[in-house]
């Protein structure tokens, strides 16, 4: 009888035991799977600001490269557009000294009283004509003005006139045009005289 009851106590004791074992087992398994998911949650943060970070830095990368694109393509239109404008300027320079002497050529004839030129001075007129209908096309001003003020930028003085009665740096005389193309490129500086006030000298 003894023996029984011992017997149905171990076996009473031992599923107690198991119980217990089992639950600190079931324990340790959600007690590591919580810390393998906070594990998880932690790479995935990691993961997720340094895939923010790498955005930021190609965002950054495009932005710049853009930037270089942009100045690139601005500097590229800046030439074709010099280019277009400015191809024909050494041949319109060579150019210049044929109107020169056209021009010459026409104030000659007319101060000459016979009728016999009128017909040449009539073809020269019309060769200027045609010559001057080119350069507005190319967008080709003269330098011409009289008393205007001296600019050394399109000025070249090749004499200066000593007159109290005029101010000094005036063009009195324009010895031979200048040119300028499309307001700012220079072809040829104007030859002119300069005023100069004259000062008394003790």
């Amino acid at each position: 009888m003894f023996s029984a009851f011992l017997k149905i106590y171990e076996k009473d004791l031992f599923m107690k035991n198991e119980e217990k074992i089992n639950n600190r087992t079931i324990g340790d398994i959600k007690k590591k799977e919580t810390i393998h998911l906070s594990d998880k949650d932690s790479l995935i943060n990691t993961l997720k600001s340094e895939l923010n970070t790498s955005e930021e830095k190609i965002k950054e990368i495009i932005s710049q490269q853009n930037k270089e694109i942009f100045k690139i393509t601005n500097r590229l239109m800046s030439e074709i557009e010099k280019c277009q404008k400015f191809s024909l300027e050494n041949l319109i320079t060579e150019f210049l000294s044929i109107v020169d002497n056209i021009e010459r050529a026409a104030v000659l004839i007319k101060q000459e009283k016979e009728n016999i030129y009128a017909e040449i001075l009539k073809n020269i007129e019309n060769v200027l004509c045609l010559i001057k209908n080119i350069f507005i096309q190319f967008k080709v001003s003269k330098i011409c003005d009289v008393e205007a003020k001296f600019d050394p930028n399109v000025h070249q003085a090749i004499s200066i006139r000593y007159d109290n009665k005029i101010k000094s740096n005036k063009v009195l005389e324009v010895m031979q045009s200048g040119y300028i193309m499309h307001h700012t490129r220079l072809l040829r500086p104007a030859m002119v005289i300069v005023s100069k006030n004259k000062t008394n000298s003790c």
